[in-house]
């Protein structure tokens, strides 16, 4: 069972460094509104982050077009440590 634990954790973190080596090689867009960042992922999970400070809401600079904007790779980084938390019992965490 262990095992399957570790296999998660090491897969989550490359899927971590996947995202970040297409950002940096300009593959992927970077800037998510927030808009489309509560569509894909939900507003509650945008919330949660939000207030854990795993992902920052950048002021867009105008604010008819949409108030905040986030990065995609803060995003799917918080999405994979979700992943990973949610696999971890608690008290191994904080052993």
């Amino acid at each position: 069972m262990e095992d399957r634990i570790i296999e998660t954790i090491v897969s989550k973190s490359i899927e971590i460094g996947v995202f970040n080596t297409l950002n940096r090689l300009g593959i992927t867009h970077e800037i998510v509104t927030e808009s489309q960042a509560k569509k894909q992922y939900g507003k509650r999970l945008i919330d949660q982050w939000r207030r854990k400070r795993w992902i920052v809401g950048y002021p867009t600079g105008n604010p008819k077009r949409g108030k905040v904007y986030f990065k995609r790779t803060e995003l799917e980084t918080a999405s994979r440590m979700l992943d990973i938390q949610n696999i971890i019992p608690a008290n191994k965490i904080f052993k």
